[in-house]
Parts: C-alpha cells; sequence; structure tokens
C-alpha cells in the first residue's frame, strides 16, 4: 500500500479551492468521484453532475476563498478534512458570503485521490 502524507491532501485540496473559483470543470470532474454524495448547508443532497453543472451553467461563481481551522486525519487510503472556509459570490445572480464548515472524505483510487463525500455547515 501507498505511503499517504498530509501534503498529499493539502495540495488537492488548495488544487479544489482553485478549481471552485475558476469553475474549472475538468479539473473539478478529475477531483471528484463519480458516486460523490454532497449534503449541503441547506440540508440538499447532490451528486458529482448537479454540483458540475452549478459550475458548468454559471449560475453558481465563487469570488473569494478563504480557509482557516484547517484539521486532517489519515486512515490508510481515506483521508477526513475539516476545515473552516469563508466563501462569497453569486447563486443564480445573487451574491452571498458566509463562513462555512466543510467536512471533506478523500479515498486512495489506483494513486488518485477523489472526493467520496463533503458535508457543510453555514456558520454564520
Amino acid at each position: 500500500m501507498k505511503i499517504i502524507s498530509k501534503d498529499e491532501i493539502i495540495t488537492n485540496e488548495q488544487l479544489l479551492m482553485t478549481a471552485m473559483k475558476n469553475s474549472d470543470i475538468s479539473v473539478l470532474d478529475y477531483l471528484l468521484h463519480d458516486e460523490l454524495i454532497f449534503t449541503n448547508h441547506m440540508g440538499q443532497v447532490l451528486t458529482k453532475e448537479m454540483d458540475l453543472d452549478a459550475h458548468r451553467s454559471g449560475s453558481l461563481r465563487i469570488h473569494d476563498i478563504q480557509t482557516s481551522e484547517q484539521v486532517i486525519h489519515l486512515m490508510e487510503d481515506v483521508a477526513i478534512v475539516a476545515v473552516k472556509k469563508y466563501i462569497s459570490g453569486k447563486y443564480n445572480d445573487e451574491a452571498f458570503a458566509g463562513t462555512f464548515r466543510f467536512t471533506r472524505i478523500w479515498k486512495m483510487f489506483d494513486d488518485d485521490w477523489k472526493i467520496i463525500a463533503v458535508s457543510s455547515v453555514l456558520l454564520q
């Protein structure tokens, strides 16, 4: 089994944030597992395609993401990330800004990290 490091997860988290800000569908498609389950801060359960479609259609535009309080736990081929993020942007042409707590689960598949689950909570 490949030895994993927190640095790999930190790099992937940064790649994810850049892809979200730029609505980079190809990078998001690569990082998100096809069977992703994303429970957003409104309690909705979204799929990978639903998440990608929000970026693809332009209904979601992220202007700024600031990260704080990141905790990473490694367990064999799984990484659990708990992180606090300030995010601002537009959703369906309405401005939004808030601080969210995310829990993301990354799993290694054939030497590639994929996000298999995400949960978010709006803090303010």
